[in-house]
Formats: C-alpha cells, sequence, structure tokens
C-alpha cells in the first residue's frame, strides 16, 4: 500500500490516542487497544517464490469511544502485508446505540458475524496464527460488511440465552485474500496449481448482501448457531487474450457452528455450503448457466490454560472449480500459543495440507498433492 495513504490513518489514530489522556473525563470514555504481529513461515509447496520468509504480518489498533452510556463508537485498523488499498485496513467503523442488552442497532462497517472466528480473529485473541479456511479464504462470506446491524441478546437470567444478528448492506468481493508473508494462507488450495495469484490486480465491486444468525447458549458452556448470508456477486471468464471478464451472479451460504466449554477445555465445530450461479442476464450474454458449489468444515480442540494454550485443528474447504475441476482441500494443525505474560504471545504451529494439483486444465487431469506449512508468530500487545 503507498505511504501516503497509510499516513493520514496513523496520523488520525495518533489524535485519538492524544485526545483519549487529554482531559480526564474524555480518558473514561475511550478505551485504545493494539498489536503487532511478526512471523516467520516455511513451506515446501510447490510454485512457491520463496520457501522460507520472516516479516511483519499484521498491526492492529482497535479505539472505542462512548459519549454517553448507550452510544460507542467503534474503530478498528489492520494493516497486513498483502494490503493494497486504504478502506482494506478499516474492518470495522461503526456508531451503535445500545436501547437495551436485546436491541442494538449500528450503522458503519462491521465484521461479518456469521462465524464466531471471524469475530476474534485478531492476533491477540487466538491460540492459532492461522484462523481455519472457510473463515480465511471468504469466499463463503466476507470479512466486513457496511450497512446496518441489528443484535441482541435474550433471556439473560436464565441458563437458557438466545442471540440475534442481522446485518443489510454491500461487501468488497474479494475472494482468497492472502496473508501472512509468504502469501500461502487463504490459497492452499489453489497454490500447488497456479501459484500466487494476487487479488490487487482483480477487479474488486462492491455488492448488496444481508446476513442472518440466531443462536443458543446453555449454561454458558454450550453454544449452538445458524446462519445465512445472501449476495450478488460476480462470475469471472477469461476471453482468449486472457483478459477477465466480470458478470451478474448471485450466491448464498448456511452454516450451523457449535461451540463447547468445558473447564479449560473448548471445543469448537462449523459446517459451511452454498452455491454461486449466473444470473439470466448473464445467461443470455454467455449462452450457458453457470453454477458452482462450495462447502467447508473444521472442528478444533483447545486447552485454554493461562500460560499454554495447545490446539488440535482439522478442516477442509472446497471452493474453487477449474473447468470443472475441484480442488477440495484438507489440513491438520497442531499448534501451540504460550503467554508469559498478557501483553506477549508467542505461537508455534504445524499444519499437513492435502489438496490436488492440477495437471492438464484442458483434457482435466489432477493428481493428489500434499504439503507442509509451518508457523512462528510473535504478538505484542497493549
Amino acid at each position: 500500500m503507498k505511504t501516503k495513504h497509510l499516513l493520514p490513518v496513523l496520523a488520525s489514530l495518533s489524535f485519538l490516542c492524544y485526545g483519549g489522556m487529554a482531559q480526564d473525563e474524555t480518558e473514561q470514555r475511550i478505551h485504545v487497544t493494539g498489536y503487532i504481529n511478526a512471523v516467520a513461515e516455511y513451506s515446501d509447496c510447490i510454485n512457491l517464490k520463496k520457501d522460507w520468509a520472516v516479516g511483519l504480518s499484521e498491526v492492529g489498533f482497535l479505539a472505542n469511544y462512548k459519549p454517553v452510556d448507550k452510544l460507542e463508537f467503534k474503530t478498528t485498523l489492520v494493516y497486513t502485508h498483502f494490503t493494497f488499498h486504504v478502506s482494506q485496513i478499516f474492518v470495522e467503523a461503526y456508531a451503535q446505540y445500545n436501547f437495551s442488552d436485546a436491541l442494538k442497532l449500528g450503522a458503519g462497517r462491521f465484521l461479518t458475524p456469521l462465524s464466531p472466528v471471524n469475530l476474534y480473529f485478531y492476533a491477540p485473541l487466538n491460540p492459532s496464527g492461522v484462523v481455519p479456511m472457510l473463515v480465511s479464504h471468504h469466499f463463503l462470506f466476507p470479512q466486513s460488511i457496511s450497512g446496518l446491524h441489528l443484535h441482541g441478546n435474550l433471556g439473560s437470567g436464565g441458563s437458557l440465552k438466545f442471540g440475534y444478528n442481522f446485518t443489510l448492506g454491500t461487501y468488497p468481493y474479494i475472494n482468497h485474500f492472502e496473508s501472512g508473508v509468504l502469501s500461502i494462507q487463504a490459497q492452499e488450495d489453489s497454490y500447488p496449481s497456479f501459484g500466487f495469484y494476487d487479488t490487487e490486480n482483480d477487479k474488486i465491486n462492491k455488492y448488496m448482501c444481508g446476513t442472518a444468525r440466531v443462536y443458543a447458549t446453555l449454561n454458558n458452556a454450550f453454544t449452538l448457531g445458524a446462519n445465512y448470508f445472501k449476495a450478488d456477486a460476480q462470475q469471472v471468464t477469461q476471453n482468449n487474450q486472457g483478459d477477465f471478464i466480470y458478470y451478474p451472479s448471485t450466491k448464498y451460504t448456511y452454516g450451523f457452528d457449535a461451540h463447547l466449554q468445558v473447564s479449560n477445555l473448548k471445543l469448537n465445530a462449523e459446517y459451511w455450503a452454498g452455491k454461486q450461479e449466473t444470473t439470466p442476464k448473464t445467461d443470455a450474454i454467455l449462452g450457458e448457466h453457470i453454477v458452482n458449489e462450495y462447502k467447508a468444515y473444521y472442528g478444533e480442540l483447545i486447552w485454554d490454560g493461562d500460560v499454554y494454550k495447545p490446539f488440535l485443528r482439522y478442516d477442509f474447504i472446497e471452493d474453487v472449480n477449474v473447468n470443472k475441476v475441484g480442488l477440495p482441500t484438507t489440513a491438520a494443525t497442531l499448534g501451540i500459543a504460550i503467554r508469559p505474560r498478557f501483553e506477549t504471545l508467542l505461537k508455534l504451529e504445524y499444519k499437513r495440507v492435502f489438496g490436488r494439483q492440477i495437471t492438464d486444465i484442458a483434457n482435466r487431469l489432477w493428481k493428489d498433492y500434499d504439503y507442509n506449512y509451518a508457523q512462528m508468530s510473535l504478538v505484542v500487545s497493549f
């Protein structure tokens, strides 16, 4: 990203921090946190430009301001190694009025509330340096949505609680947006066949979308959620010159998530599926109806200790189809997060990826292709 775009963001953030310390009354209403995440990555996957790298993966700042008890302003800025436009930095920027615990109304840009993991992807909050593929690929649902957000919690006085989230707005169509420093994260399925795909070269359109989530929690230990995402989208084709052409389409996804915590033991699982297809207008232009179905799931087990947080994860995604050849990809991950003090977090993890490599696109030939990935992450926060 160009420096001239980053400087105003940092200047605004510095002013916010200064303003928060200028007066005692204001200081009590403003809360600012942040973190820096540096990583070292290694992979023996084919088509990598280099098999290891060390660098700055992420810088994040989170600011809350409450001028009155029921009104809240929140801004979350996250700069990543592959940020190419200033708008991507603002993953959250909204105002919210809390009528009650059961009714909260917000306007602005929100993290998409469908998967709980998407709401706490920030490096200090996760034992893993790499979130499940169904979240990182952003194909089943986007990271953020700009518009209106309605949510709340019901039954706060008993053992059984309910909650809901509804959003309506627009989202940027960015799929497989790479992260880390090797660029392989979020492109685990396509890398063996095609190598690095630079999403900056893609045409990023904004489309209308809507989401719905309802969930129930029992005894603050078990949560079950149901989710739905419906949106306009784009179908990408290539002409004889290799140029990308974008056509209107529609997409929907649905998912279920379950979370159980017993003492220090946490179990998280999600299943998602959906479909993207061209519109009648596009069908008339192309002379065919294009349908892409996709699905993904993961399950993870975490021991949530005070200092040590080891975890196991198994996840799967199938969201890429090239000339009717799918690229289903599975990953098995073993890792640990070590937090000797609150502000410092060290993460170590190893992942074995089981995927496909297309050997002949025209004849739809492929073979199994497995590879290794390892990461060390150091997160310093305040």
